[in-house]
């Protein structure tokens, strides 16, 4: 998949379109040396997502916040949010709340 980088995109955001991070877009992009550098034309190899091989319940422990569960999983805050109606505040999760989770680790 392809994204051609328009006004007003960033890493961050054409990540958060796909369902994917700034870093695996540049391990695709070796063309991108700085994060914060993108330009407007640049075509973008984007990663395909891959059904996640499975959904576990995650109970948020204090001092959980979605970026961190996010990184233990390799998914992301808004698969995490997509898949939990109830958190509509992805800055506030309550501890001992169970959480849905794509398991994105590599087996």
């Amino acid at each position: 998949m392809v994204h051609k980088v328009v006004k007003g995109d960033t890493l961050l955001k054409i990540a958060a379109k796909y369902k994917t991070t700034p870093q695996e877009i540049m391990k695709l992009n070796p063309a991108i040396k700085d994060a914060s550098h993108i330009e407007i034309g640049w075509e973008l190899k984007i990663p395909e997502k891959k059904a996640p091989s499975k959904i576990v319940d995650y109970k948020v422990l204090a001092g959980d916040n979605l970026t961190r569960i996010a990184k233990m999983y390799s998914t992301t805050i808004d698969e995490i949010v997509s898949m939990n109606p109830s958190i509509t505040n992805p800055n506030l999760i309550r501890t001992n709340t169970v959480i849905k989770v794509p398991d994105r680790r590599k087996s």
